[in-house]
């Protein structure tokens, strides 16, 4: 029996902050995820997933059983890199073999007695290529790999294009498309159930395709021009223009200017102001008017501090990554690769740094540490206003984030919040 395996390795860190309640594999590119992705090339194999310790109880809601342990060690298993784009599947026939690219483990093949020698440990700890080199073939491999999130903002565009020619194929209208409404290309336009394409709407595919799920509201005098994807449940705001690469998680709701921007769930962008180039999360609210810049004045290449180092990314555009449960208030205004934390507030309209640690309530009086109880609250707040109730592994997971994020708040703070000096 085959079956399939999807791992995290210890390279997860560099997608901080976008993969503190996460695994890296439920990262957004395209019209899918990575998971969703091997899903839909593997249809009918049973997936087991192997993931960090503590991301286990929150997982096991939706994989029962099947987190970080395997279901039989006489089976083949095929080992996926959760941090890989797979557009085509690894054979699951074969002798045993070990895909690499630049001493990076993409995916390893295995029958029989060397299964036992895996598990989610030697995958995150980097093990298994020194565990497996002597004992099975090693190929060099091509395969997309993420390392960090601007990784996936350069392959995001093209990926809409290919899950889509894969496996959506054609255009396809299930729901209401209002008069006076334009679809342009129509063969690479998908409408799913129950969606409504209200009147003046342009959707402009001659570029790239555009999903649209079920249940999706698209107002009056929008514009989309394609590639884009729109998840189910999603309301996109009258007058709001959607540009290549605007990529929209399931029950957002979206507004202004966006382009090349993937939003994950239940995030809301309702209001007016350019998001470009940047990697939003989940239960995040982005302010009226807040703005971000993805292009620099120089047309130079952008800079992002990731784990206290300075990286060239070699990018042209690129704005920003923010973490899950993130606000900013009306008029913020954002610099080219700023990275924010998992439940920062940002409550002044001046450029706040192009860092900011979790948990980090800034204002005019600077950076102080959020409150985590108080923080847990306003995220309450926050799901029950969409009908979802935090449960109690997503509570114990919000406030794992703070413990885990500690170091980094170090850093910019030094030690004084320790003693209360420094909290709000």
């Amino acid at each position: 029996m085959h079956q399939i395996c999807i791992f995290e390795d210890g390279q997860y860190s560099r997608l901080t902050p976008l993969v503190y309640t996460r695994p890296v594999f439920e990262l957004r590119c395209g019209l899918f995820t990575p998971l969703e992705r091997i899903t839909q090339l593997y249809p009918h194999t049973p997936l087991t997933i192997f993931c960090r310790d503590y991301l286990k109880d929150v997982l096991q809601k939706k994989y029962p059983d099947a987190v970080n342990t395997l279901q039989s060690a006489g089976d083949t298993y095929l080992f996926l890199n959760g941090r890989a784009i797979f557009t085509m599947p690894v054979s699951l026939e074969g002798s045993d073999e070990i895909g690499i690219q630049d001493d990076t483990l993409v995916y390893v093949r295995l029958r029989g007695e060397y299964i036992r020698e895996l598990s989610h440990e030697a995958f995150l700890a980097g093990d298994v290529i020194k565990l497996l080199r002597d004992k099975v073939r090693v190929v060099n491999t091509d395969i997309p790999l993420i390392h960090y999130f601007w990784d996936i903002m350069k392959h995001n565009k093209s990926q809409i294009e290919n899950d889509f020619r894969i496996f959506i194929k054609h255009g396809s209208v299930s729901g209401k498309v209002y008069e006076g409404a334009y679809l342009m290309n129509a063969q690479k336009i998908f409408i799913g159930n129950d969606t409504l394409i209200k009147p003046c709407c342009v959707l402009d595919a001659e570029n790239g395709p555009i999903y649209i799920g079920n249940h999706v509201t698209i107002s009056p005098n929008t514009t989309i021009e394609g590639p884009v994807f729109i998840g189910n449940h999603a309301v996109i705001q009258p007058n709001t223009r959607l540009r290549a690469g605007t990529n929209v998680g399931e029950s957002c709701k979206i507004g202004g200017e966006v382009s090349n921007t993937i939003f994950h769930s239940c995030s809301n962008k309702q209001h007016d102001g350019f998001l470009g180039d940047s990697y939003i999360g989940s239960w995040v609210n982005i302010g009226a008017d807040t703005v971000n810049s993805n292009l620099l004045n120089t047309y130079g290449h952008i800079k992002v501090e990731i784990e206290g180092n300075v990286i060239n990314t070699h990018h042209m555009f690129l704005g920003m990554a923010m973490g899950d449960h993130t606000k900013t208030a009306i008029n913020t205004t954002i610099m080219t690769g700023s990275v924010f934390g998992f439940a920062c507030n940002i409550i002044t309209p001046a450029y706040p740094p192009k860092q900011l640690p979790s948990f980090t309530w800034y204002s005019r009086q600077g950076m102080k540490v959020y409150i985590p109880e108080k923080a847990l609250t306003v995220a309450k707040i926050a799901m029950k206003r969409r009908n979802r109730e935090m449960t109690p592994a997503e509570e114990q997971l919000f406030m794992k984030v703070f413990q885990l994020t500690e170091k980094e708040r170090n850093t910019v703070y030094g030690k004084r919040y320790q003693a209360g000096t420094n909290y709000h």
